[in-house]
This record gives C-alpha cells, sequence and structure tokens, in this order.
C-alpha cells in the first residue's frame, strides 16, 4: 500500500493544532506551567510550517521551502527553550534563533540552494541538535524522580537519531526517478514516524507536567515553609523509610532540642527577626549533618535530628555538643 505523501502532510498539520491547543488548554489550567506554553507554540508553529511544505508548488519556492524549513527549526527550538524553563532554567531565545539564523543566511548561497544533499544535510543538522539539547534538559535534571522523563528522553534521542537518517534517504533517493521518489516508501514511512512521535511526546510532556506539579505538592507537605528543612510529617516519613532499610547491626540516634529563650527574641525584636533566626539555625544544622543524617523542624522553635549509622552512645554526643 502506497502513503500518500500530500495526505500525510495534511494529517499532521491538523495533528499538530490539536496538540497545541491541547497544551494551551493544560497550561490555562496552571499557570505557574510556563514550559506548556512553549510546547504547545511549538507545536503551533510546526503546524504553520507543515502547511507551508504542502503547498510546494501552488506558493513560491522561498516560502514553501525556506520559510517553511525555518518554522521547522524554530519549532523544535521552542521544544528545547520550554524544556529549560521546565527544569528552572532561563529559555535562552538568542541561541533558539542560532538555527532559524543559519538556514536563512545559508539559503542566500546559490550553490546551497541547488544542492538537495548539502540543503537536508543541514536541516537534519539543526533538527538533531535542538531535539537532542532538549533531551539533554531533561536528563540533566534525573535527580527528580519523575517517571515520565524517562520515556521523553529516549524518544526525542531516537527521533534525533532518525532524522539523521534522512540525509542519506535524500541523496538515495535523489538518484532515483522522479516518480519513485514522490512515491517512495521511505519518505511516507518517515513522515508517519514524525507523526508518531508528536503525539507521543505531547502526551508524556503532559504527564511529566502533572507528575512534577503532583510531587511539588507532596514536597510542599513534607516541608517546613519558613525553614525550607522537613518538617513534622517529613521527618517521620524519612525517619520510618530509614529504619525500614537499616539492620539490627545498624543503630540510628534521635536528637531533640529547642532554642532557650526563643520567645524573649520575638519579644523584644519582632517576629522577622525570629523568623531569621530559625531559617538561620536551620542553615547551621543542614552544614554540620553528614549526607545520610537529615533535620526536621518540629514547630515553633524545636528541632529534630536524624543521625544513621552511629556506632555509640558518644558519637551521638559529639554531635549534640557541636550543636549546642
Amino acid at each position: 500500500m502506497e502513503l500518500d505523501v500530500n495526505t500525510l502532510f495534511m494529517v499532521t498539520m491538523h495533528v499538530e493544532v490539536m496538540l497545541g491547543l491541547l497544551l494551551y488548554f493544560v497550561w490555562a489550567q496552571n499557570f505557574s506551567k510556563k514550559a506548556l506554553a512553549w510546547w504547545g507554540s511549538a507545536h503551533m508553529l510546526r503546524a504553520g510550517s507543515i502547511m507551508l511544505f504542502g503547498m510546494h508548488g501552488s506558493v513560491p519556492g522561498w516560502a514553501s521551502i525556506d520559510v517553511a524549513n525555518a518554522g521547522l527549526f524554530a519549532s523544535f527550538a521552542l521544544l528545547w527553550c520550554g524544556a529549560r524553563v521546565f527544569g528552572g532554567r532561563s529559555p535562552e531565545p538568542v541561541w533558539a534563533l542560532v538555527g532559524v539564523t543559519i538556514w536563512l543566511l545559508a539559503c542566500r548561497l546559490p550553490q546551497f540552494s541547488t544542492t538537495l544533499e548539502l540543503r537536508s544535510m543541514v536541516g537534519s543538522g539543526i533538527v538533531t541538535a535542538y531535539v537532542w539539547l532538549t533531551a539533554f534538559e531533561f536528563w540533566r535534571n534525573r535527580e527528580e524522580p519523575l517517571i515520565s522523563r524517562w520515556p521523553s528522553i529516549f524518544l526525542l534521542f531516537a527521533h534525533g537519531s532518525l532524522f539523521l537518517l534522512r540525509t542519506p534517504l535524500g541523496v538515495m533517493l535523489h538518484m532515483s526517478p522522479a516518480s519513485q521518489y514522490s512515491k517512495s516508501g521511505w519518505l511516507g514511512l518517515l513522515s508517519v514516524e514524525a507523526l508518531l512521535f508528536t503525539i507521543s511526546i505531547s502526551f508524556i510532556l503532559v504527564a511529566m507536567a502533572k507528575e512534577h506539579t503532583e510531587l511539588r505538592h507532596r514536597n510542599a507537605a513534607r516541608t517546613d515553609e519558613l525553614t525550607g528543612i522537613a518538617n513534622r510529617r517529613g521527618f517521620l516519613e524519612q525517619a520510618v523509610a530509614s529504619m525500614r532499610r537499616a539492620n539490627d547491626a545498624q543503630s540510628v540516634a534521635v536528637l531533640l532540642f529547642d532554642l532557650d529563650r526563643f520567645k524573649q527574641v520575638n519579644d523584644s525584636l519582632g517576629h522577622p527577626c525570629g523568623d531569621r533566626l530559625l531559617c538561620d539555625v536551620a542553615n547551621r544544622l543542614r552544614e554540620m549533618l553528614r549526607p545520610e543524617d537529615f533535620v526536621a523542624r518540629f514547630g515553633g522553635d524545636g528541632f529534630v535530628v536524624f543521625q544513621q549509622h552511629v556506632k555509640s552512645n558518644e558519637d551521638a554526643a559529639v554531635l549534640a555538643r557541636r550543636i549546642v
């Protein structure tokens, strides 16, 4: 069965629009997730470029090829910007325009405009670079436990790798008769892959944003809002988990203490000063603990420290004296 490339273009364009609107709708439910707006804009821009691709022959070549490719590259750049925003970094719009700038400048060269292999190589390289950069942005934040992060990295890496195949395939197909090129199963297969990728990655990105929000809410419920360390609930959950992992030969220590005359600080200097004091104490405690130990605020001026792998009571007393 032969695949009609023009039909695939039309279907892909409508799918891109619907996915872009879906991402905008999810973003409208939580405006703090700005990455969704970047990703939605990427889909809408990609839909516009695909529309221009499908109009090849009925519009000038500079519009259906040069401008269409520039829009395609910009859409993948927006995907990368959204990944940076999702990870808490700046979107870097200047770097996002590098691919488009390279393409538009190259299109002004006569040899570039007439060499299909060179155009395919440059275009595939730009798309692959932005797709792999997006995968890298998700990978560099892997400390945050998001299950949906890993399929997104895999899809992005695989899609970028397949885009690199377009150059050798384009060269091979260009050597074939024109009729074989237009009816090539490889060209249709790559178009289907691009359609499946854009559908899959969109739903994974929505799932990642939802998972990220839920994780933030869970962490907020376990964290003291003022000092940033664990609260009572967070401490108890961490302590129970640590005790379950410990064996019979391992001992733990729990140190509870509060600040003397803390009420006098609030009464004489004001509550903002008292809050600052609590934050400073929490920061000092975190600095003097080992990575496997943790501290929590139990309420008011009360703190608790959980020590793991304690060899003797004296080891716990040494830390207690340091804290005092």
